[in-house]
C-alpha cells in the first residue's frame, strides 16, 4: 500500500482544500517495525495518527507490574487515533501499541493532524468519531476480561481469528492467543485441551483446526 492509497482511505480527504491536501501528503511519513517492536508507550512522545499499510498491530493497556490487556488489533487499512493523544486532549488513559508482526505504517504527524482538525470540521468529526469507535472496541475487550470465563474468551479468540482469515486452520501459538485475550498461556493450554477432548478443535503442530463451529459458538456464549 502506497502513501497515496493509505490517505485515500480517509473519508475527509475529499473535503480538504488544495493546500490542506498538499500539506497532508507532504507531512505524512512511512515507518517500518519488526515484530515485537513498540510503536508507542506511556513514555513516548505523541506519535500522530497511524494508518496500517501492512502487518498487524495490537493496542494494549499495561499495569505497573507489567500485566497487559489487549484492547483491540489493527489490520492493514485500519486507522488508530489513540496514537495522537496529544491532539485529542480528552483522552485520559495511556495505551501502548506493539507490532504483532513485521509491519509498515504511515503516520500523520500530530502537529499536522492538530492543524487540520482545528481548521476543517470534516477532519474534526472523523477524528472524534474514530476515537469513539476505538473506545467502544476497548470497552468490549474489558467486558470480556471482566465477565467471561477463560474458556469463553479462548473460544471468542478462535472465532475472531477465523472471521479475520476465513480459514478454519488457526495459525496462532498458545502464547499469541493468550496475548490476544489477555490471559496466561497455561490457561489457554488447559482450555484448548478441553476443547480437543470434546471434539471442538484438533491441535496440530503449529495449527489449531476448528471442527465444530456450533459447539465453539456455544462455548463463546
Amino acid at each position: 500500500m502506497s502513501k497515496i492509497e493509505a490517505l485515500q482511505r480517509l473519508p475527509f480527504l475529499g473535503h480538504l482544500s488544495t493546500d490542506e491536501r498538499r500539506q497532508l501528503e507532504q507531512d505524512t511519513f512511512e515507518r517500518h517495525y519488526e515484530r515485537g517492536a513498540m510503536l508507542l508507550d506511556n513514555h513516548s512522545e505523541c506519535l500522530g495518527m497511524v494508518i496500517v499499510a501492512s502487518g498487524r498491530l495490537r493496542t494494549v493497556m499495561q499495569s505497573i507490574d507489567g500485566r497487559e490487556v489487549t484492547l483491540y488489533s489493527l489490520e492493514p487499512g485500519d486507522v488508530d487515533p489513540l496514537t495522537a493523544s496529544c491532539v485529542i486532549t480528552q483522552l485520559t488513559f495511556d495505551t501502548s501499541l506493539v507490532a504483532d508482526a513485521s509491519s509498515t505504517v504511515f503516520v500523520i504527524p500530530s502537529r499536522t493532524l492538530k492543524r487540520l482538525e482545528q481548521q476543517n470540521i470534516y477532519v474534526h468529526s472523523y477524528v472524534y468519531e474514530l476515537t469513539a469507535a476505538r473506545f467502544s472496541d476497548a470497552m468490549w475487550a474489558l467486558q470480556q476480561v471482566l465477565f467471561l470465563t477463560a474458556e469463553q474468551r479462548v473460544a471468542n479468540g478462535l472465532l475472531d481469528e477465523y472471521a479475520r482469515t476465513n480459514d478454519p486452520h488457526i495459525h496462532l501459538t498458545q502464547e499469541q492467543i493468550a496475548k490476544n485475550i489477555s490471559s496466561a498461556r497455561e490457561v489457554v493450554s488447559r482450555s484448548l485441551k478441553r476443547m480437543e477432548q470434546d471434539g471442538v478443535i484438533k491441535m496440530n503442530r503449529g495449527c489449531i483446526q476448528l471442527l465444530d463451529y456450533s459447539a465453539l459458538n456455544a462455548l463463546a456464549g
